[in-house]
């Protein structure tokens, strides 16, 4: 069984040693980590005075919240049903407001995380509205505050996620308009086009800077001799985590053309020698063996569940006997009631993506389900953790 460790070890760029640090030093925002590039060597630094950035990753991870918010209350008007007709099951509600399940559950975990209803998913996830809601969002109440957000109805984001909460249909990624340099509704399908791809691999690469030594950090215990990243976008991920490990090698699995881009910015680094690209679809071709990690960072966000059970089915069959899985990325709590500012982000997941932020509780179902055993949750930087998972062996 994999064991979260009592304490880490950062790696000192003065002495090139790893210096002790206790777990509450090294785990968490405000760790101050960042990337950097030495030479031709990707190291994790100690970066002195940084600022930790967790409150700029959220202002732009929670952009669509507060429409999704706009949208339940103008137009479903959300709490006043459900004062009328709670409490009830979530199926009830979706029931009776006409709403698909995926944009339902990204809805009511918001809610949950921001005082405004309870949910009990012990009791079959029951839901009904918490004395802020009552007071502030129900007609009839002396403090209804409904007609102050219908002055904002007319934003755009309010409709576009009015639909997908009805259809469960995508929006267009940033809220582009089908037609506009020939955008498409999908944003998969976006990255076939070689600019796009290469904008989206360059925005996942910065967000990396900080992020990806948080999870070297946090997987610094877990053995590796060589690490498939899946859909590693630039790789910084996996660069990060075999930074302090010389004898590990690793390759990042990605579809044209992002394994060009990826390529193009490995070498610019220096890390061609360690970290690979290979190309392939992650969904139409089998991954490639001989690795004993196999790493998903803030990927599986994008996918519904059958497709994240999917991957999770081919990293069980590719991995070797105590091979690992890693999950690095922004996890709903068990109980979907927070934490708020990865209910946020799930709401701008929900509106591009067939995804949205997965609860601790549904990937360790799922990751069970294929066959993982040892499943074990650990906190990274930035709102995000890391979900382990051991294949039996």
């Amino acid at each position: 069984m994999i064991r979260t460790p009592q304490r880490w070890r950062r790696l000192d760029p003065d002495t090139g040693r790893y210096r002790r640090l206790s777990r509450n030093q090294n785990t968490g925002a405000g760790c101050g980590r960042a990337c950097a590039v030495l030479g031709s060597v990707l190291v994790v630094v100690v970066a002195a005075g940084v600022p930790d950035p967790t409150v700029l990753y959220r202002v732009r991870d929670g952009a669509y919240a507060a429409d999704l918010l706009i949208a339940a209350v103008v137009k479903f008007d959300l709490f006043t049903w459900l004062t009328a007709h709670g409490p009830v099951t979530s199926s009830d509600l979706r029931a009776g407001l006409g709403l698909a399940e995926r944009p339902a559950d990204v809805l009511l975990t918001y809610c949950a995380a921001l005082g405004l209803v309870d949910r009990d998913l012990a009791a079959h996830d029951r839901v009904s509205v918490t004395e802020l809601g009552r007071h502030h969002l129900v007609a009839g109440s002396s403090f209804d505050l409904r007609a102050y957000y219908k002055s904002l109805a007319e934003r755009p984001a309010v409709g576009e996620l009015a639909a997908v909460l009805r259809t469960d249909d995508q929006a267009a990624w940033a809220s582009a308009k089908p037609g506009d340099d020939g955008v498409e509704p999908d944003w998969s399908s976006r990255l076939e086009d070689e600019a796009f791809a290469q904008r989206i691999t360059a925005a996942m690469d910065a967000r990396g800077a900080f992020l990806a030594p948080a999870l070297a950090a946090a997987v610094v215990d877990v053995p590796v001799t060589a690490l498939l990243d899946v859909g590693g976008s630039s790789g910084i991920y996996a660069a990060a985590v075999i930074a302090g490990r010389p004898s590990v090698r690793a390759a990042v699995f990605e579809r044209p053309p992002v394994d060009a881009a990826a390529r193009t910015l490995l070498d610019a680094r220096g890390l061609s020698d360690r970290v690979d690209v290979v190309t392939g679809d992650m969904f139409t071709d089998p991954l490639p063996r001989g690795f004993d990690v196999h790493l998903y960072s803030q990927v599986l966000h994008d996918w519904d569940a059958q497709r994240v059970e999917q991957l999770l089915a081919a990293s069980f069959a590719a991995l070797p006997p105590g091979g690992v899985l890693v999950d690095h990325d922004a996890h709903v709590a068990a109980d979907k009631r927070g934490p708020l500012p990865v209910a946020e982000y799930s709401v701008l997941l929900m509106h591009s993506t067939p995804g949205k932020c997965w609860s601790v509780a549904e990937l360790t179902a799922m990751a069970g389900c294929v066959g993982f055993v040892d499943v074990e949750h650990r906190t990274a930087a930035g709102d995000r953790g890391v979900l382990l998972a051991r294949k039996p062996g």
